[in-house]
């Protein structure tokens, strides 16, 4: 697969076509100081351009132990962002949702559902690309390609609408979209559940 780097900034308004991970990128995200606030305002905003799919079902199987996770579907190029990631802010993105459903309960559900499907739309890419590969076989290949199509998608989600997070800095989008990503993965929505 060719992949095609791209830097993301709203300033530049350059297309994001697919995101590059490399070690500069990954130590800057490292070293990025998060604020709540702007994760909670990330939160919100793409949970105001999901439509919501009533009829989406929903199986739940109990929760995976991370490097567990990490190992079924091999993760390696993001496996240190996600442990440390997913310990230093589970807590201020529980709390966005929880703001996301304090009015209207189900907004969680929702949000997370629309994660999912970026993830299932990036392995049916990658299933529609390699026909004769089983679709584990996909994912133990292709698992940190599979969250980087998921972090491009949401930025260019994102976007496409800038205007009630113009204030906050590229560089705070990136790190709070992929702590989102991270959330998602620890719960199940992005790759998959060795529990299943």
């Amino acid at each position: 697969m060719e992949n095609n780097q791209t830097i993301f900034g709203f300033g530049n308004k350059q297309e994001i076509t697919q995101l590059i991970v490399d070690d500069k990128y990954l130590n800057r995200l490292i070293s990025l100081p998060n604020n709540p606030a702007d994760l909670n305002k990330l939160v919100l905003h793409i949970y105001n351009d999901i439509v919501d799919n009533e009829n989406q079902f929903e199986k739940r199987s109990l929760p995976p132990d991370i490097d567990d996770k990490l190992d079924f579907n091999n993760v390696l190029t993001y496996r240190f962002l996600i442990e440390s990631n997913y310990s230093e802010n589970a807590y201020y993105l529980e709390n966005a949702y929880e703001s996301l459903n304090s009015e209207t309960p189900g907004r969680k559900k929702v949000f997370l559902n629309y994660i999912n499907s970026l993830y299932l739309q990036a392995l049916g890419g990658l299933l529609k690309e390699n026909p004769k590969m089983k679709k584990m076989e996909i994912i133990n290949q292709f698992a940190d390609t599979i969250i980087s199509n998921v972090i491009s998608s949401l930025l260019i989600s994102i976007s496409t609408n800038t205007k009630d997070i113009a204030h906050l800095s590229a560089e705070s989008i990136n790190l709070n979209v992929f702590t989102i990503v991270c959330h998602a993965f620890v719960d199940c929505k992005v790759l998959e559940n060795p529990n299943n």
